[in-house]
């Protein structure tokens, strides 16, 4: 990079991804970009000839692995903004580097989910007509599309304008070939007292805001299994606090795994050392025992006096074709890794990064198996008068499987080559040259800074307005087409307020002095 705009070691070490890039990247990026084109071959295949190449036969499980993804990948979603939420409103400085690491977790999974959820129903074109168009706010689907989409653009939202100053230090300190990118991200970006105390209040009423819809996102879907009352297996109350404990899960083990990677691969051993490893593993040991417990309470009501189609299924999972799964995954994915965090945080003197990896890892793919074990198992018993054919996934199926953690891990290593993953300290050293003082001056651009300031004042309380009234309009008009469509644009009218209380600037009277740079 070029010498002089960085000062500091400190600087060059949090911006390391966007200054260089090892040999090694270059092949590891092709095996991922290769991964990704398969996964668009296959969905292309099945968009164009439908679903005959899938193992969902006309007498067997209707929903697949897929499904299976779908709820995996949203409940990895879930930890990113949750420890990047928490981080910001308890102000847990220790954690505070490893918020944007899980904020972009967040953004990764939750794209990959929504991907997945294309792929499931084959012609997403139909879908996306069907559900704004003629969905009905009591249908599944109507509010699977409403909370998503409140969540990924929420996300987003959050996660630009807790970056922001960060995209404006790097449209000055990287190399010159790299600033056009970041100036233009930093959308005319002043770092001044008064533009950071905005921004970080703005970022923190997010942060509280997030929080609950977090939770709604996978309790909607556990809402989805357990409002089902013909499906033995999913009409339950707990699928909902069941479906956002499996999340939480879910996603601390594979941040975990994620941070053990970005340390090793940019070398910020002295950024997160194993002391935050620990922390992590304890906070995923004792939600892993909360999890255990949610397990042995279902298998305890649908063993000792259920209803008989209850008492089929569970004696399926536990002791029948779904056992040789069950177990191991129960055992060697939960019991052992939750026993693992349990004696490391017993004891003062075990703080081991590797074994809180190696403890993550198993708990990840355990939780992958058990969205299986959620989904599949009910199909097998839907009361009907002939026998159901077995669920046999098909290499088509573990191809979109597997390219959709292709594609995960291919998004997320794009995001952190752009984006600055760390943040940047407040005091930055950039070599810039002295101010100039012009007596009496009003540049054109601090003139339209003013009319836009003017602007402000006027369009924050329209917004609030049009956004409530139609998310209002569409609740009021529920049974009419396309009642969906006007309540998430609602939604999304609302989510543009923070951005414009943060990039619009404020109006400014006209001074005597101006300092140009």
């Amino acid at each position: 990079m070029a010498r002089g705009y960085i000062e500091d070691r400190e600087l060059e070490l949090l911006l390391r991804p966007l200054i260089y890039t090892s040999w090694m990247f270059y092949p590891f990026f092709g095996l991922l970009l290769a991964g990704v084109i398969w996964l668009f071959y296959n969905f292309q295949l099945q968009f164009f000839e439908g679903h005959h190449f899938t193992g969902q036969g006309s007498q067997g499980a209707i929903w697949g692995i897929l499904v299976a993804d779908i709820v995996h990948f949203i409940g990895i979603s879930h930890v990113g903004i949750a420890i990047s939420a928490v981080v910001r409103i308890l102000n847990l400085e220790r954690y505070k580097q490893l918020a944007r690491i899980a904020e972009l977790v967040t953004l990764a999974s939750l794209t990959t989910a929504v991907l997945n959820i294309s792929m499931d129903v084959g012609r997403p074109d139909r879908f996306i007509f069907n559900v704004v168009k003629h969905g009905r706010f009591h249908a599944p689907f109507v509010w699977s599309m409403t909370v998503i989409t409140t969540y990924l653009i929420g996300s987003s939202v959050y996660l630009y304008l807790a970056m922001r100053r960060d995209l404006y230090i790097c449209s000055l300190v990287l190399p010159s070939h790299k600033r056009w990118l970041y100036k233009l991200l930093a959308l005319g970006y002043s770092d001044t007292p008064q533009s950071r105390q905005t921004h970080e209040r703005v970022v923190w009423w997010l942060a509280v805001i997030i929080l609950p819809i977090m939770v709604s996102v996978h309790s909607v879907y556990g809402y989805i299994f357990g409002m089902q009352a013909g499906r033995p297996g999913w009409f339950n109350p707990f699928q909902a606090p069941y479906f956002v404990l499996g999340a939480i899960v879910t996603g601390f083990s594979f941040v975990i795994i994620v941070l053990a990677i970005l340390r090793q691969t940019f070398g910020w051993q002295e950024i997160f050392y194993p002391r935050i490893f620990k922390g992590l593993g304890v906070f995923l040991g004792f939600v892993t025992w909360l999890y255990l417990y949610f397990l042995f309470s279902e298998w305890l009501t649908g063993t000792y006096a259920p209803p008989a189609a209850e008492r089929v299924v569970f004696n399926d999972v536990l002791f029948g074709r779904f056992a040789k799964i069950t177990w191991p995954a129960t055992i060697l994915g939960m019991v052992v890794p939750f026993w693992i965090f349990f004696i490391q945080g017993a004891n003062p003197r075990i703080c081991s990064i590797k074994l809180t990896v190696l403890a993550a890892i198993p708990v990840f793919i355990s939780m992958w198996i058990w969205r299986y074990l959620i989904v599949v198992p009910s199909f097998y018993h839907p009361h009907l008068p002939y026998k159901i054919a077995p669920y046999m996934p098909t290499f088509f199926d573990w191809s979109l499987i597997a390219g959709s953690f292709i594609f995960c891990a291919f998004l997320y290593t794009v995001l952190v080559k752009v984006l600055p993953v760390l943040e940047l300290p407040e005091e930055v050293r950039v070599a810039t040259h002295s101010p100039v003082i012009l007596p009496y001056y009003v540049s054109p651009y601090e003139r339209i800074k003013n009319i836009l300031g003017l602007i402000k004042r006027f369009t924050i309380p329209l917004t609030l307005l049009a956004g409530v009234g139609l998310i209002a309009t569409g609740i009021i008009t529920r049974e009419t087409p396309p009642a969906p469509a006007i309540w998430v644009l609602g939604i999304i009218t609302l989510w543009s307020l923070p951005l414009q209380i943060c990039i619009l600037p404020k109006r400014e009277s006209a001074r005597r002095y101006r300092w140009l740079y």
